[in-house]
């Protein structure tokens, strides 16, 4: 879970600790986890992606459904496999670094492997603090905006 219940104790004041309350509290930031995903439209949470397949636009960048990428561990377009080298991940997309290489124009054309969101130490801190607000989701959800994809 991103947020915890120690956090969740301290931003609602509820220290209540009975394996009851415990279990609703987790329950509860399991839910607020899942309706900020589902804003955003990624998990924000690190993970790795396998066999993800994308289309090619012809140009030199690749957008993905997620945020942080980190690293890119495999990457085949059409039937050719590339150099993971040759390509450098970026916030929301992977690019050719050569500037002159371009994915392909091609629907379900790209397949590739890849990590992407961030670990929960290295969060942004705007994401677990709108976890343990319970109240006008809209309201809370507001400050998420920048990191939200529309285009999925």
């Amino acid at each position: 879970m991103i947020a915890s219940i120690a956090m969740f104790n301290t931003y609602s004041g509820n220290y209540e600790d009975s394996p009851e309350a415990v279990e609703l509290k987790g329950a509860f930031l399991s839910t607020a986890e899942d309706i900020v995903a589902s804003y955003l439209g990624f998990d924000p949470k690190q993970r790795d992606y396998a066999d993800i397949v994308c289309s090619g636009t012809g140009s030199r960048r690749l957008y993905l459904p997620c945020r942080n990428i980190q690293t890119v561990e495999s990457l085949i377009m059409g039937t050719t496999p590339i150099d993971t080298t040759l390509v450098a991940p970026c916030d929301d997309h992977i690019r050719f670094v050569d500037h002159t290489t371009k994915f392909p124009i091609g629907e379900d054309n790209i397949r590739l492997s890849y990590t992407a969101g961030w670990e929960i130490e290295q969060m942004p801190s705007d994401n677990s603090r709108t976890f343990v607000n319970y109240s006008n989701y809209r309201k809370y959800l507001q400050p998420l905006d920048s990191l939200r994809i529309l285009g999925f």
